[in-house]
């Protein structure tokens, strides 16, 4: 056996199959110039997928991070409000339950599965901004 054909043998063994069990997702990058979207998440997503020194200077030119909430349906439960708190370089998001927090997450998730985006934090009494 040639090491192409090794190679090509050990390679194919790693493939995953099309019809594996993990779920696809759309990259957080790919709601960003989605019109479809709503506003509020894709300036969320486009701020922080910016390099950091690009957040440095827009944070010495009195631009703040966006804030960002949504619905989370943990697997078949109730939907819950969460703030989004980060964009990953992987596609995903960081989620956490602690409306205040700015960093810090308590889950990651793909951001198919948030709805209901919006900057306001709605709470039992009504909806108040969190800016």
């Amino acid at each position: 056996m040639s090491p192409n054909e090794f190679t090509s043998e050990i390679l194919n063994d790693f493939t995953v199959s099309s019809n594996c069990d993990y779920p696809s997702f759309k990259h957080c990058d790919d709601y960003i110039e989605d019109a479809d979207q709503p506003k509020c998440l894709r300036s969320f997503l486009r701020y922080c997928r910016w390099p950091a020194h690009m957040q440095f200077r827009a944070h010495r030119l009195g631009i703040k991070k966006p804030v960002l909430f949504a619905d989370w349906q943990r697997y078949k439960g109730k939907k819950k409000r969460v703030r989004v708190v980060m964009a990953s370089r992987l596609g995903d998001v960081g989620i956490t339950r602690d409306f205040k927090a700015e960093s810090g997450y308590d889950w990651r998730v793909p951001v198919e599965m948030l709805s209901n985006f919006s900057k306001l934090e709605k709470t039992g009494v009504g909806e108040k901004a969190l800016l």
